[in-house]
């Protein structure tokens, strides 16, 4: 059954870096979750004014109610805010936690599966032959890019968390990140180039070692407006979301400038997560050239530091029963699992990782004898 052995590679690993959360469930949703509902009305983040860009129109969607008492079982969690599952493109299941407020036309702040997004966006630019190599420098589209150390390092690199310029440990993450959005000690003055600029010392041989950090998707953002003219939110919206939604709107937070906070902030309905990871499978399948982006970056994905994990085009890659799954993660317990031998994507939204039913780490089994048989 696929996903069987999921639960020991994850008890071997250990909690991957977002399950070492500096917060609970309760900060998680107040900081995290809930402002996204309104933020790009509010133009606000806590007390802390934003900028966020939206692309398309809104659009109130219903799904498919299904009844499935072993699935509820695993799912009704008060921190598990829904659960999608996909069964080769139609969706099979659907929970939303309704005491949170939480139903099919709610907006969710998918965390770093943003970064997938900003992969596919990048992916776009490949096959339209405005980036002609992912092997071509950074600084080749970017001059922006030219005067930092990402100068000299491959698109494919930077792709793959592995530019060798984000400090390890998590050096400068929190800052960077701060001053992006424009946060605290930098409200009013997002800067996301500033941001890159912190760090501007080459620290190891581009390609050695995989380092998952802000900064690579970072310069990623400026390598996209700086080819395009667009922010990297509006390259995606028009080149992939509207290939996979029919009609729909996206938010995705901005620097002062223009530029797209891209190590996360994307936000959209939980569909459109699950429709995306659809649209991967589907891609891949019929073998087009973003689909070839893709499965490049999951055949090709680099070593990290987790056993058994590798990394792609900012998508983690899971070696589960023999098949390398294509798995979007996101901070607090945020999943889009892709599995191409089964046709199958599982979306889970959760404001814990840890939390008791339902969860990638301590409680897989009834996932997976339930969900993904």
């Amino acid at each position: 059954m696929l996903f069987r052995s999921v639960l020991c590679i994850f008890v071997l690993l250990g909690l991957p870096h977002f399950a070492l959360a500096d917060h609970g469930p309760k900060k998680m949703w107040k900081r995290q979750i809930q402002p996204y509902f309104t933020a790009h009305k509010t133009g606000k983040m806590g007390p802390f004014a934003i900028h966020v860009h939206s692309h398309g129109q809104e659009k109130t969607i219903s799904l498919p109610v299904s009844k499935n008492t072993a699935f509820d079982k695993i799912f009704k969690d008060r921190v598990n805010l829904a659960a999608i599952l996909r069964d080769k493109g139609a969706v099979t299941y659907t929970r939303f936690n309704k005491k949170r407020g939480i139903d099919a036309n709610t907006l969710l702040h998918g965390m770093s599966m943003s970064k997938t997004a900003l992969a596919a966006a990048v992916g776009s630019l490949n096959c339209s032959g405005q980036i002609k190599s992912l092997r071509d420098p950074m600084g080749t589209y970017s001059t922006i890019l030219t005067g930092t150390p990402y100068a000299n390092v491959s698109i494919k690199n930077v792709l793959q968390m592995n530019s060798g310029v984000s400090p390890l440990n998590d050096g400068g993450k929190k800052k960077a990140n701060r001053m992006a959005m424009g946060l605290a000690e930098f409200e009013g003055k997002a800067d996301l180039v500033a941001a890159v600029n912190l760090f501007n010392k080459t620290l190891r041989k581009q390609g050695a070692q995989h380092n998952y950090h802000t900064a690579d998707p970072f310069a990623l953002s400026v390598l996209i407006t700086e080819i395009t003219g667009k922010p990297a939110s509006q390259v995606f919206y028009e080149n992939v979301y509207t290939k996979f939604a029919k009609g729909g709107q996206i938010h995705w937070a901005a620097d002062k400038k223009g530029y797209t906070v891209s190590q996360a902030r994307l936000v959209m309905k939980a569909a459109d997560w699950s429709d995306f990871g659809q649209y991967i499978l589907d891609e891949i399948k019929a073998g087009s050239c973003l689909g070839n982006f893709f499965e490049e970056g999951r055949k090709n994905a680099v070593s990290t530091k987790r056993k058994n994990v590798k990394y792609g085009y900012q998508f983690w890659v899971y070696k589960i029963n023999g098949e390398s799954v294509i798995t979007m993660t996101g901070h607090g317990g945020f999943f889009n699992i892709l599995s191409q031998k089964k046709n199958k994507v599982l979306s889970i939204f959760s404001v814990d990782e840890n939390y008791k039913a339902g969860n990638l780490f301590s409680n897989l089994p009834k996932i997976v004898s339930s969900v993904m048989k």
